[in-house]
């Protein structure tokens, strides 16, 4: 068989007609991304889980205390954890420091949020909260290297989102269901309020919010701060899920997403300054319980199978100078052509079914008939003829014929034939000089 291009109209055996540029790699930004999918990005970026993880808390702590200094609203700091997080999944962490990751996605989440401040304002907070002796302000010179610094991870932030620059705010829908939920605006309820607010803070040092939508976040703030306080325990765990466009399964992810972040990083979280970690401790073996009882998977989507093709880190692919952390993937990014971002997915489809439709090969059978001379069976017993014979052994550097330099053989050599000029005579009876 062969392939047929419908607009070859060339000689048998030319090349194929090209049909316009190639469509390039087209990129659709994720709103949600599966716990499986960011493990696969972290160990395709060769990142240590452990040491990720720190650098994940104290990068959303850093955003935290900035936007603290610079009285940002939440829906700032938000946006800026959203970016950071991305950027850490889509970039390796050798390439820049986490701090600059960190300020340079809260510059960009201002403008986004359109709470507008310079980057020399950020970086001038920042320097002050670390430096509280030596104060100093933002036109100082010692911000104008650093500044561009900021200007240049903004173009990656941009490419890991892949320009799809949406975000969301549970704050907003904690605060309705919390004033749906309990209704009388007293001291308890602004107590409890409070409390998960505070809990929505932490809750984006973890990646809970690139799973899950807003209304499962605020239910599961909600529910997890009952069973915390033992507060209104009824009242929330009784709504039904599906009614608030969430279910069990992602409720209990989110809860136990947190519940991890405060029973082993208890001192960097708010929450885990001001509570006894035992109290952690017995919220976590409860909802553990209830997944048991009603055989409720850890993560949503979790597949064993999958998670064993995951490529462990090493030490060689933290190296920055090792061939599958740079060879490799630099070629990867060299040969793929021009990558462009979409925002529908469904208008990717699209354009691919439309583009295949000109690139696509039809193959067709094409049946020949060839006459095969038929070989005579008494030329197979013929022994075949020899080749020429080859040389016995190396010429020497003294001769060219046989038994002359090294690797020459000499038939007539004997121990007895040896012409000995030392012997005269012959038989035993013969003397020496």
């Amino acid at each position: 068989m062969a392939p047929r291009h419908e607009a070859d109209d060339g000689e048998p055996g030319m090349a194929p007609a090209r049909h316009g540029p190639p469509l390039g790699t087209v990129r659709v930004g994720q709103q949600y991304n599966y716990e499986l999918i960011i493990r696969r990005a972290m160990a395709n970026v060769g990142s240590d889980p452990a040491r990720e993880e720190s650098y994940r808390i104290q990068g959303v702590q850093t955003i935290d205390d900035v936007r603290t200094a610079l009285q940002l609203p939440v829906r700032t700091f938000n946006t800026a954890c959203i970016f950071y997080h991305r950027l850490r999944l889509h970039k390796r962490g050798i390439q820049y420091n986490w701090t600059d990751a960190a300020l340079a996605s809260l510059f960009f989440a201002c403008k986004v949020e359109d709470t507008l401040k310079k980057s020399r304002d950020i970086l001038c907070a920042h320097y002050n909260l670390k430096n509280p002796e030596r104060k100093t302000t933002a036109d100082d010179k010692i911000f104008e290297q650093p500044s561009k610094l900021l200007v240049g991870l903004e173009r990656h932030i941009v490419e890991a989102t892949s320009f799809n620059l949406k975000t969301r705010n549970p704050q907003k829908i904690l605060a309705k269901i919390v004033k749906h939920v309990i209704g009388a605006e007293d001291e308890a309820s602004r107590r409890f309020f409070s409390l998960a607010f505070t809990m929505s803070v932490d809750m984006y040092k973890t990646f809970a919010p690139l799973k899950h939508s807003s209304f499962t976040c605020a239910i599961a703030l909600a529910q997890l701060t009952a069973l915390i306080t033992g507060q209104f325990i009824d009242e929330f765990h009784s709504l039904n899920p599906e009614k608030w466009h969430t279910s069990d399964t992602w409720l209990a992810e989110v809860m136990l997403d947190l519940l991890d972040l405060y029973t082993h990083h208890t001192k960097e979280t708010r929450i885990g300054r001001d509570l006894d970690l035992q109290v952690f401790i017995d919220t976590k073996i409860k909802i553990n319980e209830k997944i048991d009882a009603a055989g409720l998977p850890r993560y949503t989507n979790q597949c064993k199978e999958c998670e064993r093709d995951l490529i462990p880190p090493t030490p060689s692919t933290d190296s920055p100078t090792s061939p599958t952390a740079t060879g490799k993937r630099a070629a990867k990014d060299a040969g793929a052509g021009t990558t462009r971002f979409l925002f529908d997915a469904d208008e990717a489809r699209h354009e691919r079914v439309l583009y295949d439709e000109f690139v696509k090969d039809e193959w067709e059978e094409i049946e020949e008939e060839v006459e095969e001379p038929i070989p005579d069976p008494r030329d197979e017993r013929r022994p075949e003829p020899r080749g020429p014979r080859e040389p016995r052994g190396p010429r020497g550097p003294r001769g060219h014929g046989r038994g002359h330099g090294r690797g020459g053989f000499d038939s007539g050599w004997h121990p007895r034939n040896r012409h000995d000029r030392r012997r005269r005579g012959g038989g035993g009876g013969g003397g020496f000089y």
